[in-house]
């Protein structure tokens, strides 16, 4: 959720506010984004994947003032009202009766019909569709809306940023549910503040992209600078800062290219695994086996090696 141009007590406002939420397995995501609504206001601009457009769910963030950006299926266009001149249409959609039921139940008001921007374009050799509410084409035109959400799928490299480049790069050191929420949360505090310094990097002229800054450097600087931070006065802070934004900006990234593949298994499974889809007690083979690895594997007996040329005997 990129931060709105709102003034300073509006960001006042927000900092009280969660911008994440942890939740259990048993949790989905659409429930967890739902309070997140909270945190968001006029200027903001809600980028989403596929599964989370609904008439419900865009009423909660357009009732705090935000607009909504979403990837839509195609059973989602809703009812075209009006097409436009870029060939794009304004679409309507109604909630569900079930929606409506339990919004009553829980005393909440869903407007009867949501008024949305569909915008149609290629992804590949497919079609792909995107719903947003904001419907003025001339002041939002279709080609920048899909290029904004082209670079949704950069949330990915902040959850390797947090996992691999900030985390313990393992399974969570804490057991307890209390410990666990401690330490996730320390890691996403620790990972705002270093992507809040990369983004102060780059505001001094001239101005970069953020994405040119490198994130593994900016928690190096960090890291560095922490120890002789301690004792120091405000000036000397501050001359520091400035020198730590000054590395930062010394060898940029080059620029982002566009995901041009979809998510793969890097690494696939080597073991037999039971479909549900098969006949019960079926077990088909796992993908390593019509992918198997030319490797060597040693022939290991338990206990006792095994000689070349010569046969086991099992003692007795």
């Amino acid at each position: 959720m990129p931060p709105g141009q709102g003034g300073g007590p509006r960001r006042d406002r927000n900092a009280r506010r969660p911008r994440c939420r942890l939740g259990g397995y048993r949790d989905g995501e659409r429930s967890l984004a739902y309070p997140l609504a909270g945190s968001t206001g006029p200027g903001d601009l809600v980028i989403a994947d596929r599964g989370f457009w609904s008439v419900e769910f865009a009423h909660v963030f357009t009732a705090v003032g935000a607009d909504f950006l979403v990837r839509l299926q195609s059973n989602h266009l809703g009812t075209a009202q009006e097409e436009l001149p870029d060939g794009s249409y304004l679409s309507m959609a109604r909630p569900g009766k079930d929606v409506r039921l339990r919004a009553a139940r829980e005393g909440r008001t869903l407007p009867r019909h949501v008024i949305y921007h569909v915008i149609t374009f290629a992804k590949g050799d497919k079609v792909a569709y995107l719903g947003t509410t904001l419907l003025d084409p001339e002041q939002y035109p279709a080609d920048k809306l899909v290029a904004l959400y082209r670079e949704r799928w950069e949330i990915e490299l902040a959850f390797d940023e947090i996992k691999n480049r900030l985390g313990p790069g393992g399974p969570i050191r804490s057991r307890p549910p209390e410990g666990v929420r401690q330490e996730q949360w320390a890691c996403l505090a620790v990972h705002r503040a270093i992507r809040k310094f990369a983004h102060t990097a780059t505001l001094a002229r001239p101005t970069v992209d953020a994405d040119r800054v490198s994130y593994l450097k900016c928690a190096r600087i960090i890291r560095r600078s922490i120890p002789s931070q301690l004792g120091a006065t405000a000036t000397k802070l501050t001359r520091s800062f400035a020198e730590a934004r000054r590395e930062a900006r010394a060898r940029l990234l080059p620029a982002r290219r566009g995901r041009d593949c979809p998510r793969a298994i890097k690494k696939p499974n080597r073991w037999p695994i039971l479909r549900p889809r098969a006949r019960r007690g079926t077990v088909q083979p796992g993908r390593w086996a019509h992918n198997q690895s030319s490797k060597p594997k040693s022939n290991r007996r338990a206990g006792r090696p095994v000689l070349k040329g010569t046969q086991a005997r099992a003692s007795p």
